[in-house]
Order: C-alpha cells, then structure tokens, then sequence
C-alpha cells in the first residue's frame, strides 16, 4: 500500500471521528451552570470584577472561584455573541445547541493538535506522522463511554470550559518549551513568543485550579532534571562548586518559560485560599488523603478504558526497554519514568486543593486529566515509535493489536445523539408559548442539572432564554 493511500486513509478517519464527536455534542444537553455564569449570579459578579483577584488578599475577602477569571471571561465572551453568530443561519433554540458543539468540537481538536505536536516534534499538521499521531489520540476522547472514568472533554459546555480548555491553553503555553528540549527542534525563541508568553501565563495560572499546581510540577521536575544531568557531567571539584555550575549551565530559555509562570502559580494557589466554594465544603486534610486509595482504585478499574490503555502501555514500555537502547529508546523511556512521578506528585497534591461533595473520592475523571493526557502522550510517542522502528514481520501482529485497542475504545464511544431532545422540545414549548409562566408537560431539566419545581426557581434562566432571543420576554417556567 503506498504511502499516498495510507495518508488519506488516515486522514478520513480522523475527520470521520471528529465529524462523529460532533454529531455526540450537537445532541448534547445545555448545564445547570449556564444561566448563573452568563447572566451572571451575584455569585460569580466578584471574580469578574475582580479578574486578578487582588480584592480577595487585600480586602481579605472571600467568593467563588477567585482564580479563574479567564475560564469566566473567555465562557461568557463565545457563548453571549456565537448563538447570535448562527442565528444568522438557524433558529435560537438550535444555536445555543450548535454553538456548544462547535466549541466542543474546537476544543477537542485543539488538545489532539497540540498532543500530535508534543509526540512528533512537528507544527506541520500534514505531515504523515503528524496525522497518524492525531488518529491514535482520537478515539481516547470518549464523549459517552468510558467518559466518567477518563473524559476530557464533558457533557458539561461549562464544565469544558472550565478543565478541558485551561489544559489546552497550558499544552499550548509548554509548546515551544517541549519542542526545543525533547525533540531538539529550533534554536532559539521567537520574538512573538517572547511578547506573547508573559501575558499567556497569566491565562494559564488564573484559568482555574488545575494549572497552577501542574505548573509548579512541571517546572520542578524540568529543572530538576536538567540540574542532574549538568552536575552529573561537571568536572568542578566538591558539592559547593559543582552545584553553581549545574545551576548556571541551565538554559535562559527554561527560566523564561517555567519562572513567570511558577510564580503567577504559587499566587494563583494562594488566591485559592479565599476559594467560598472550598471554605464551605471543608473536611480535613487527612481524611481527603485517606480517600485517595478507594479514589484510585474506583477511577481506574471500573470500567475497561483505563486498563486496556494501562496494558498496552505496559507491552510498549518492555519492548523499548528489552529491544531499543538507543538514545530515542531511553529518551522514551525516562518520558515514562518522569509521567509517573507527575502522577504521583499531582495525586498527593490533589487534597490540597480542597473538597467538593460531588467529587467524594477527591480523584474523579476531570481532577485527573492531566494526568489522562499525560497517559495519552506515552501511548501516541511510545506507539509511534515502535511503529516506526519495527520491522514488516513485526508490524504483522503489532498493527492490527492497536487497531483492535482504538475499537475498543471507539466502539464504546456510544452514539446518543439525542439526549437533548426532551429539552429541545421544553425550549420550543416556552418560546411558543403566550403564558409568562409555562407549565412543562417534558419531563427533563432545562437548562439546569435537575428539573424546576418552582416558576421562580427559572429566574437565571429566563433571562438567558431572553438574552439568547429564545423568548422574546422574560417567561418563567416549571416542570408540572
């Protein structure tokens, strides 16, 4: 088979499983947290007038997620102008609908970009390599399935805003940081990076409560491991010469990337103490901790995603280490050794960030993605090399033993592609409707996580219903 076929087929069943993901999303229900951040509740007003959150350390205050003012601007900035964007083209009710899954299909695609480029080295997304990275990162992306175990991006258009989209923003900000030192691409640093990557850091670390603490990770095992390795080759006599020299032998290029944001993170941790949500759902540190066992055990063998993806990383990491001891071999195989150790620093850092209720073992598939697409980057670079390097008779039982893991997990990726349709039809009842209290006959929430007993509970919500030109006046409604 040339390699010309080979490309286009690739190519087709990557735009054949983005295409499917989108139709999941389109069918996709709208979230009980749309109406207090886009109106916005009294709830969220502080964080947004107070985007770096200064007022909470100063005035010693305390509200709602002070540290993720970008996920609340960029939220609130797509989705009050993208529904009047397609109503253009479409009705209200279906424009709130398609402008949710187009920004999750955006999403998505931009976390499979941006994980192609971290396994290829390359920013050339034609590139052969490059599109057969982004097909075994595709089918991982489980929008039903095994999603509650290992989901990136949620049901939840909030929800994906708020944990899927910070971990694409810090992916993007570790770029050119991963490119230049893992695959010794490029020279120096851009000068568009270098105006660009300051202000970029405060997006990161003031994206929510994930990046800071990954982050500070990141750059302590990056510089640790530089140090290693510039003392490990020093030839200065004693530990008090040895260490300036390791120290000044890091690149400035390490420093400009990791310090900025290491410090923005430490002060985006700290905003996190005045956290109301984390204040007023408090149990004890060490209860939190001892939850971690049964959150781990849960998380990760309950259903068959994370163990299929567990085993054949384990196969890729005995072959590279039995059969390729080669610089690219052992490159590959401390990738693995540092990811673990990520695992295990995040997972002991995780108590720390606070307790929700709906979160009861503290691990749960979104406080856990980084560490998911971390297992996705070893699986797509340890895959692709043994592909690359293998021989014709070892590809023989090698390909189709991946192409069996990608159908299992795409196989699972059920269709539903309609679970928004009683909604759908509740929208359509009170944008007909001549009442300025409509009686739901739908037996399903709207716009909400559970369904309206009460006309003045839909208070929020009514105004979105108008903002979003839904209705044309504020009408309240119920689920009779």
């Amino acid at each position: 088979m040339s390699k010309r076929i080979v490309y286009f087929l690739l190519l087709l069943l990557l735009i054949a499983d983005s295409g499917y993901s989108f139709m999941q999303f389109l069918g996709q229900p709208l979230d009980g947290d749309m109406a207090e951040s886009l109106i916005p509740s009294d709830f969220v007003k502080p964080v947004l007038e107070n985007p770096l959150g200064v007022k909470a350390i100063l005035e010693n205050r305390t509200y709602a997620n002070p540290n993720r003012f970008f996920c609340h601007w960029i939220y609130r900035e797509y989705l009050l102008s993208m529904p009047f964007l397609l109503q253009r083209f479409t009705e209200p009710v279906d424009s709130v609908y398609l402008a949710c899954a187009l920004s999750k299909i955006i999403i998505q695609l931009l976390l499979i970009i941006l994980l192609s480029m971290a396994i290829t080295g390359s920013t050339n997304i034609l590139r052969t390599d490059f599109i057969a990275a982004a097909v075994l990162m595709a089918p991982l992306f489980q929008t039903n399935g095994y999603r509650s175990y290992m989901g990136i991006i949620d049901p939840s258009t909030t929800y994906t805003f708020f944990y899927a989209l910070p971990c694409a923003i810090l992916l993007l900000y570790l770029m050119p940081l991963i490119i230049r030192f893992y695959h010794g691409k490029g020279t120096g640093t851009p000068l568009f990076i270098k105006i660009l990557w300051i202000p970029l850091a405060f997006v990161v670390c003031l994206s929510g409560p994930l990046n800071p603490g990954i982050v500070l990770i990141f750059s302590a095992l990056v510089i640790l491991t530089f140090f290693l390795k510039k003392y490990r080759i020093s030839d200065q006599e004693g530990i008090l010469k040895r260490i300036p020299e390791a120290i000044s032998g890091i690149p400035g290029s390490y420093w400009f990337f990791l310090v900025p944001a290491s410090l923005l993170a430490l002060y985006s941790l700290c905003l996190g103490r005045y956290n109301l949500n984390t204040i007023a759902a408090r149990i004890s540190t060490a209860e939190m901790y001892l939850r971690i066992p049964e959150g781990i055990y849960y998380q990760f063998t309950q259903k068959l995603g994370f163990p299929v993806l567990f085993i054949i990383l384990v196969l890729n990491t005995v072959i590279i280490f039995k059969k390729y001891k080669d610089p690219e071999g052992k490159k590959i195989m401390n990738i693995f050794k540092w990811i673990g150790i990520f695992a295990l620093c995040y997972i002991l850092l995780l108590p720390l960030g606070g307790y929700r209720m709906y979160r009861p073992h503290i691990l749960r598939y979104d406080t856990i993605m980084p560490i998911t697409l971390s297992l996705f980057f070893v699986f797509g670079i340890s895959t692709l090399f043994l592909i690359k390097n293998f021989s014709l008779r070892q590809k023989i039982w090698y390909l189709p033993l991946i192409v069996v893991v990608l159908f299992i997990f795409t196989n699972a990726d059920e269709p539903k592609f309609d679970r928004n349709q009683c909604e759908r039809s509740a929208l359509r009842t009170i944008a007909e409707s001549k009442e300025k209290v409509v009686a739901l006959h739908q037996d399903c929430s709207v716009v909400g996580w559970r369904k309206t007993d009460q006309p003045e509970n839909s208070e929020l919500n009514a105004q979105l219903l108008m903002l979003w030109r839904i209705t044309k006046e504020k009408r309240y409604y119920y689920n009779k």
